[in-house]
């Protein structure tokens, strides 16, 4: 498995790339590099003179020389540690105050929280604060975390 810097070593100007799918359907779009900086690329498609793409955190990168596949940002359960954290939460939790809350400025639960669990250092578990590339999902009650890989998003296969 070759790294992130292998491929931007491989992507340099005038290579034709093939996107082979995305979001795992088939494309099959041959596109050229035509501009490189450290974070993003920029092809040229058939269909549009200039196309970005931002380099992935290479935990969600995956090259062997001629594929590349890029992931999305996955999701995992609580550790033991996130827990407790949540469950502390809970317990001093006003529920009371929060119903008077949402009545009036809606602010005073709010901040209350916000300084618990920054106060952990977990600020992430508020469910809309990104913190370290993490942020807890309330829908699926996972952290999405940008180290661990989720679904196949693009693929892309070197021509030259």
């Amino acid at each position: 498995m070759k790294t992130l810097s292998d491929l931007k070593r491989a992507w340099a100007i005038g290579t034709k790339v093939l996107l082979v799918s995305r979001f795992g359907k088939e494309v099959n779009e041959e596109r050229e590099v035509i501009h490189t900086q450290s974070n993003s690329l920029a092809f040229k498609t058939p269909s549009k003179p200039k196309m970005w793409l931002d380099y992935p955190k290479a935990s969600l990168l995956e090259f062997d020389g001629v594929n590349i596949k890029i992931y999305g940002t996955g999701k995992r359960p609580l550790t033991p540690e996130e827990k407790k954290i949540k469950d502390g939460w809970e317990a001093i939790r006003n529920k009371e105050a929060e119903m008077n809350d949402a009545m009036s400025d809606g602010s005073g639960q709010f901040y209350r929280e916000k300084g618990y669990y920054r106060s952990h250092d977990a600020e992430y578990l508020i469910g809309h604060t990104e913190q370290r590339g993490m942020c807890f999902d309330y829908n699926t009650g996972l952290v999405r975390d940008n180290s661990v890989k989720g679904e196949l998003e693009l693929v892309y296969k070197l021509i030259q």
